[in-house]
């Protein structure tokens, strides 16, 4: 037997055990929300003894944090798809599907925001996954504002960067609103928001101020 093999298929199987792990954790949490979720239930669906699933994940927090990521993984390619399709000079900023994403699924919102709270400790294992998240979330809003920019319907003295992370503070802000009162129109809140911080009231007055004194 090659000598590469055993290493591989230990490699493989330890993968195989963190996404078992991570999908029936992201499964209870989408079916009973997070706080309803126990270590004993994520093992019994995963296939796995409680034991072996503590080796890999040591607390309830390290499998919530493994659920997330496993959440965002499956949003991610229809938020990015969409963003790139927006961006082509439609108005109508962020996605829709970023907003009906978290009004459909109240649970995931709910343990992000928790999972956030908790972060602001670097000993805690959400401090990475957030960290992280954060960084790319603000890089892929970052990337948006150059592109709406580059098409004259965000001011283009703006510093993206700067304009990215304030995106991602009303993002969370208005989603905690929504949580706590639903009435919010969360679609709407945070579209206007965008646009503005954009400044694309800005851009669209003077386009049209343009193209008034073309006409008169």
């Amino acid at each position: 037997m090659d000598s590469t093999t055993a290493p591989r298929k230990r490699y493989a199987k330890t993968l195989e055990r963190r996404s078992a792990v991570a999908r029936a954790a992201l499964d209870i949490v989408l079916e009973k929300g997070h706080r309803a979720l126990t270590t004993a239930e994520v093992a019994a669906r995963a296939s796995i003894s409680e034991t072996a699933m503590l080796y890999h994940f040591p607390t309830r927090d390290h499998i919530l944090v493994a659920a997330m990521e496993l959440a965002d993984e499956d949003y991610r390619a229809i938020l990015t798809a969409e963003f790139h399709v927006i961006d082509g000079g439609n108005a109508d900023w962020p996605p829709p599907a970023m907003a009906h994403l978290t009004l459909d699924d109240q649970a995931t919102t709910r343990l992000f925001l928790a999972l956030s709270a908790e972060a602001v400790n670097p000993e805690h294992p959400a401090h990475a996954y957030l960290k992280a998240h954060h960084e790319q979330v603000i890089l892929e809003f970052t990337e948006g504002v150059k592109r709406r920019q580059a098409k004259g319907i965000a001011d283009p003295k703006l510093d993206p960067d700067r304009v990215a992370r304030q995106m991602m503070a009303a993002w969370s802000g208005l989603r905690m609103q929504w949580l706590i009162d639903p009435s919010l129109d969360l679609t709407a809140a945070v579209s206007q928001s965008f646009l503005a911080l954009n400044g694309y009231p800005l851009m669209k007055f003077k386009q049209e101020m343009t193209e008034f004194m073309a006409q008169s």
